[in-house]
């Protein structure tokens, strides 16, 4: 039990506190990144807990809090969702009252398909499977039900005098296996940020039909699978805001990925046809494609004004009057549902304002519609083209409290907290990345709903889902909304419902399921994505046998993503040149001289390690055969590190197009925010160039040989 903090002796402290904290999964200590364990200060645990709402004074009634919390916790005789083994009996947690266990129970079950199964039971008559410290109940009985199939189904429980329906999630054992895992084939690929690509024909950021093509690129190369940044919608009205990772709302798509010029309601209207066409309008464009950093604002501008253009007339063509087209949206629109109406008027009245469409509700749907089907049809070429997965894509860990995701569950999210880190050496004030976390019992009392509707709608689409911070599903390190002094609390989440959930929709949606785990990572994460089959998420960079020694290829974790470089880490090329190092002392993210010192004896130490490395492994060029680690980096030592991981266990190995071309320039540094223009650099060689440049096609023809030679 952790102390009371000494400095401030007006906070209640007792017994009924900790009950309280811990019911609300507020841990009171954890591993840190050193291995070692650190307490969380008393005060931490009770902001936190003041954050979820519940903020507690010296005079606060602690006792009719908890009654209170266990009352709603509770669920009535059982929780709103309760999650399975499909295919198995199963016993269900049933609570009841003193005076319930001579009443007759009624229960019916309702499978997905329909099917109906009924029955009665007498709870006295159940066997005992544990007791409840509430005071008004008599206990915990099993109510077994029979074997169901995979899904999710309907029981309802019913007495003379109360009726409560709840839902019962049946699961597999594990996610989606495809043959190609089952096979024991270990797959190269690519990871991409969209809007980075360039291409003579978009508009100043990559979009779908760059998409499009590259995954028609990658797959004649070898490739088969493309990982991508998050596609979530971002704040058009905050261009500024630009990181994937921050978006408005993780259900929708970013209306900027568009290509306008492939839509029919462009390519059958004259008047935008000639509007595009305009010399001003196409000099406009050649400008925002040649520069090297993402014009957010401008790109917004410019397509938010063809968009309101093309909708005016799909208004007019296809909903004013009857056809085929119209009857499409209205059914997508039908299919999609209460979530999307919200959406669209949630985003109409933050546009209220606009001198476009964008005041519409309809033209939000109509957006998505239109990315929804460019996106479908990238993943389709890709499979077409013989991949085996496709198209790999992220979910965020969570959103910005200005949108739509968070503005429209006021109960689930708590607003005036964020997620975060605790301190570590690369952030010693800890982090906080300003994104409302769920309320881990709202979340459970709503049966899980949320959580449900984005995995289905960011497992749309793809072959394989990355979910940033899997941790997120066991724990997550809550810190006040606007505070970067380190303070917080891991909050405890329900994980063994999280992963059956995930289990059941990767099952119906096809989907891989790609975990980042990097890290402090509990070992009962690791577990629980073992005994479910997610796969980890490796970066070259930290495989490692213990600080200093670099991990043999065939040492790798096999079931895994393993990545060359991520959008966290340097690439290769700056890596090896130690520019990222020097861009963090003139950002002036090193506390004193001497931790970049210290930064660059490390990383020193680890560059004559990974010469050995690849020297062991057979694979050092002759030109490096001296060990000069000072020497500027080149084609050949990159090709050497491409093959050794491409050499690896893990099923999955990706590059970066950043490698291929020996980019130095972040697309993120980690920390920033106004320092740097993260998420904004684009790649310096055009898409059609990255499969057909000499240096770069050499390179990834190396590392596809050497992934089907593994």
């Amino acid at each position: 039990m952790a102390d009371p903090d000494t400095t401030q002796p007006a906070l209640p402290f007792g017994e009924e506190v900790q009950q309280l904290l811990a019911l609300h999964g507020i841990q009171d200590s954890f591993i840190n990144y050193a291995g070692e364990h650190q307490q969380i200060t008393y005060s931490n645990r009770l902001a936190v807990l003041g954050l979820m709402g519940l903020p507690l004074t010296a005079s606060s009634d602690v006792g009719a809090l908890l009654d209170d919390y266990r009352e709603r916790a509770r669920g009535h005789w059982l929780p709103a969702a309760t999650a399975v083994a499909c295919e198995h009996t199963a016993g269900l947690p049933l609570e009841v009252a003193h005076g319930e266990l001579d009443t007759g129970f009624e229960w019916r079950l309702v499978t997905e398909a329909g099917d109906s199964l009924s029955g009665s039971f007498l709870p006295r008559d159940l066997p005992e499977a544990g007791t409840s410290d509430a005071v008004e109940l008599a206990g915990i009985r099993r109510l077994e039900i029979p074997p169901l199939p995979a899904g999710y189904h309907q029981l309802t429980l019913k007495t003379a005098q109360s009726e409560r329906q709840v839902t019962i999630i049946a699961t597999p054992e594990r996610c989606h296996q495809p043959d190609w895992n089952a096979a024991g084939r270990r797959l190269a690929g690519m990871s991409v940020h969209l809007y980075e690509l360039r291409s003579a024909r978009n508009w100043g950021m990559g979009d779908f039909t760059d998409l499009a093509a590259l995954v028609r690129h990658a797959a004649g190369t070898g490739l088969d699978f493309v990982v991508l940044n998050p596609l979530h919608i971002l704040d058009s009205l905050a261009p500024e805001n630009c990181s994937p990772y921050s978006p408005l709302d993780r259900r929708f798509l970013n209306p900027l990925y568009i290509d306008v010029e492939c839509e029919p309601d462009y390519l059958d209207h004259p008047s935008v046809r000639d509007y595009v066409a305009r010399p001003a309008f196409q000099s406009r464009l050649a400008e925002l494609r040649a520069t090297e950093l993402v014009d957010y604002d401008s790109i917004s501008h410019i397509k938010h004004t063809v968009l309101s253009k093309m909708f005016k007339r799909f208004r007019e063509q296809h909903l004013e009057q009857p056809s085929p087209r119209g009857d499409a949206f209205r059914s997508w629109l039908q299919n999609k549902g209460e979530v999307l109406r919200k959406f669209g008027e949630f985003q109409a009245h933050r546009h209220r304002l606009s001198v476009h469409m964008a005041r519409h509700a309809e033209f939000h749907y109509y957006l998505q519609w239109l990315a929804e089907a460019q996106l479908k049809a990238c993943q389709d070429q890709a499979r077409e083209a013989g991949m085996a997965i496709g198209l790999v894509r992220d979910l965020a860990v969570g959103s910005d409290r200005n949108g739509a995701e968070v503005h429209l569950n006021p109960q689930l999210f708590c607003p005036d907290a964020s997620v975060g880190a605790p301190p570590d050496p690369l952030a010693p004030q800890g982090q906080n990345w300003g994104l409302p976390p769920m309320n881990p019992l709202v979340l459970k009392q709503t049966g899980y709903a949320h959580f449900i509707e984005l995995l289905k709608d960011n497992m749309a689409h793809c072959g394989a889902l990355r979910i940033d911070h899997i941790m997120s599903l066991m724990r997550l390190w809550w810190c006040p909304g606007q505070d970067h002094t380190g303070k917080g609390a891991y909050v405890s989440y329900p994980a063994a419902d999280l992963f059956a959930i995930l289990k059941l929709e990767s099952h119906r949606q096809q989907c891989v399921i790609i975990g980042e785990d990097l890290g402090i990572v509990p070992p009962e994460i690791r577990h629980l994505m073992g005994e479910s089959a997610v796969f980890s998420n490796l970066l070259f960079y930290f495989e490692k046998y213990d600080p200093i020694h670099f991990r043999h290829p065939h040492d790798w974790n096999p079931n895994a993503l393993a990545m060359v470089a991520n959008h966290d880490v340097p690439t290769l090329a700056a890596w090896w040149s130690k520019r990222d190092l020097a861009l963090r002392e003139e950002i002036g993210l090193f506390a004193n001289p001497q931790e970049m010192a210290d930064a660059i004896r490390a990383r020193e130490s680890d560059l004559i390690q990974i010469l050995h490395w690849l020297n062991g492994l057979h694979l050092l060029p002759e030109n490096w055969r001296d060990f000069n680690i000072h020497r500027i980096f080149d084609n050949n030592l990159c090709q050497a590190i491409l093959q050794a991981c491409a050499g690896s266990a893990a099923r999955l190995v990706s590059i970066q197009p950043e490698d291929l071309c020996l980019v130095e320039a972040p697309i993120n540094i980690p920390g920033t925010s106004r320092e740097y223009p993260n998420w904004q650099r684009k790649l310096p060689t055009a898409l059609e160039d990255l499969f057909s440049g000499p240096d770069s096609r050499q390179l990834l023809d190396a590392f596809v040989a050497a992934r089907r030679n593994a």
